[in-house]
């Protein structure tokens, strides 16, 4: 899936603005590279297209130990929107992204974040 294939399933998706989608986009990864280990940030990168992986890329102070609530309220505070609006925008951004990754680095990533990551990704089974 190319980058522009990206953003063009999250923004029909959520259903926003070609702009928004992009900056949800951001917001919502640069979360996820900072909670990752950067080995695992990595290896995540490595699976997306080019601007996607320099987003993961970018982050600083990688490895925080955020669970799901932390988490969203990062999102929240980096995209300047409240939390119930940042949490279904992570629920976009990580349904793409599940079907971007292959099963294994799906399965490794989540083995990686706390349970509750599990639904964010739309895998509530495995909460």
């Amino acid at each position: 899936m190319s980058y522009s294939a990206f953003l063009s399933t999250v923004r029909e998706r959520g259903e926003y603005p070609a702009d928004e989608a992009e900056r949800i986009v951001e917001s919502v990864l640069t979360t996820l590279g900072r909670r990752l280990p950067g080995p695992s940030a990595e290896h995540l990168a490595d699976q997306l297209p080019m601007p996607l992986a320099e987003i993961l890329h970018s982050a600083d102070d990688t490895g925080r130990s955020w669970g799901v609530e932390e988490f969203i309220s990062n999102v929240a505070d980096h995209a300047d929107e409240d939390v119930e609006t940042a949490e279904t925008d992570t629920r976009v951004v990580f349904s793409v992204l599940s079907e971007r990754v292959a099963g294994g680095a799906m399965n490794k990533l989540l083995s990686q974040l706390p349970s509750g990551y599990a639904d964010l990704f739309g895998y509530a089974e495995l909460t």
